[in-house]
């Protein structure tokens, strides 16, 4: 056992499942948990990540040599993470938001902004702003 004062802190990764790992690999060592302690992140709190919210931000144009491609992602194990193509457009329709894609919107109802080119800061948010 260690000193009262001093824990392990393990707290990247876990989940209500990865706890109950833990433990048990725990045990099977003959490790006392009073030895652990366990971090509360995202895992515990909410569990939402980039693919439960099916939320990423990619690359979806490129010119190269002065030649427009569109630039996408179909993944054979999982085609859910099918990723959007080409120079894409946000409008308002019917009091939704909807994405336009391969160029088929209007710039005109785009509602996207601009905040960074060519690695220069184009707006500078606060968070008021952005509020």
């Amino acid at each position: 056992m260690l000193p009262p004062f001093l824990r392990v802190i393990q707290g990247d990764g876990i989940t209500c499942d990865t706890i109950g790992t833990i433990l048990e690999a725990m045990k099977q060592e003959q490790w006392s948990a009073e030895n652990l302690t366990f971090g509360c992140g995202g895992g515990l709190l909410q569990k939402h990540n980039r693919d439960t919210l099916k939320c990423a931000f990619k690359c979806s144009y490129a010119v190269i040599n002065g030649e427009g491609i569109n630039v996408y992602k179909d993944p054979i194990t999982d085609h859910g993470k099918l990723s959007k193509k080409g120079k894409l457009t946000l409008e308002m329709e019917d009091g939704k938001y909807v994405t336009k894609t391969e160029g088929a919107g209007c710039q005109d109802k785009n509602l996207l902004v601009a905040v960074f080119k060519n690695g220069e800061l184009l707006i500078d948010y606060n968070l008021d702003d952005i509020r």
